[in-house]
């Protein structure tokens, strides 16, 4: 089924949006409400290598409908975009979409957060090319996702590079400058549970530095296709490869970990090497290898909606649990 989209004209939908969550004021930045193309899934049509690792079974997306009324009669969520979004520590517009689930301004209730960060040589329109609004709009529709709002930050050219605190870098975006400013504007859960992060190649080993080195601000994050270079020089406080080794503060948080690729992409050796350096160490995580798939949209069209069943799991899908916006987070 096709959804509708509420779509309005900048600064107005975001204070519309937002009226049911007072006190909070949203602070508007450039808000441009853009409308998102229709979705058809392109099947891959990369034949299946041979390959000496066996891989893992794809699995079902936990995504079992809920018999609970849906509390609005809202079709579809709400794409914002803003474009004006200068990053004070880079000196760089570092631009982001954002995703409201149906019925965020009429429930007047704080929602879990997702955070995206697109691959290397794309945009943060990435997340739209693959289908993510329509993906969350039929399964939160359904019942059978949590509704929840995505974060879509642009990586610009500092996402591009090796750089980290105290110098300049894309943590500090993340981190310091964007989080606050989406926790004072959306009614968002602003505790650990209700954070997540994620990101497809160069996006995904953002993710996993950023959550590695901060989880307790982020319970979970996910890495599609993540690549983690081996041997880069990284510093140690920095590379995924190297924080793994260091199993207590891993372990202790309880840090939420998803790790997949197709057996024939070229990031796959990266995390299968972080994923047996978790297994050596009994840290729990979900690795999941398809049987064909490379390094592209095709593969990452094909299993997006498995990649967000999976950060879905823990928070609730019943809008009622969720809690109000009129209260600080908890």
């Amino acid at each position: 089924m096709r959804m509708a989209y509420f779509l309005a004209s900048g600064a107005a939908l975001l204070a519309a949006t937002l009226s049911a969550c007072e006190p909070f004021q949203p602070r508007v930045v450039a808000v441009v409400v853009t409308s998102i193309p229709t979705f058809t899934p392109i099947p891959t049509v990369t034949p299946t290598p041979t390959v000496t690792r066996t891989p893992l079974p794809s699995p079902t997306p936990d995504w079992t409908p809920t018999p609970t009324p849906f509390p609005c009669e809202e079709t579809g969520g709400q794409l914002l975009e803003f474009r004006d979004n200068p990053s004070p520590s880079t000196n760089e517009n570092i631009r982001y979409l954002v995703y409201l689930p149906p019925c965020y301004g009429s429930s007047a209730r704080r929602f879990p957060v997702l955070y995206l960060i697109h691959g290397m040589s794309y945009r943060e329109q990435q997340w739209l090319d693959l289908g993510l609004p329509n993906i969350l709009n039929e399964a939160i529709l359904a019942g059978r996702s949590a509704p929840f709002v995505v974060v879509m930050p642009f990586l610009g050219s500092i996402g591009g590079q090796d750089r980290f605190p105290p110098n300049p870098s894309y943590e500090t975006v993340i981190v310091d400058e964007l989080r606050p400013q989406i926790e004072s504007t959306f009614c968002t859960i602003n505790t650990a549970q209700g954070r997540a992060i994620g990101g497809i190649s160069r996006g995904g080993f953002w993710a996993y530095s950023i959550a590695m080195r901060h989880n307790n601000l982020f319970g979970q994050v996910g890495g599609f296709s993540a690549y983690f270079p081996a041997n880069a020089g990284l510093p140690p406080a920095n590379d995924p490869l190297e924080l793994v080794l260091n199993e207590t503060p891993l372990r202790e948080s309880g840090l939420r970990m998803y790790l997949a690729n197709g057996a024939a992409d070229s990031s796959g050796p990266s995390q299968q090497l972080f994923s047996a350096r978790l297994s050596a160490r009994g840290i729990q995580h979900t690795y999941v290898v398809h049987p064909s798939g490379e390094h592209n949209n095709d593969y990452w069209r094909a299993h997006l909606a498995e990649f967000l069943a999976w950060f879905s799991q823990p928070w609730t899908r019943e809008y009622s649990l969720l809690p109000s916006c009129a209260e600080p987070s908890p």
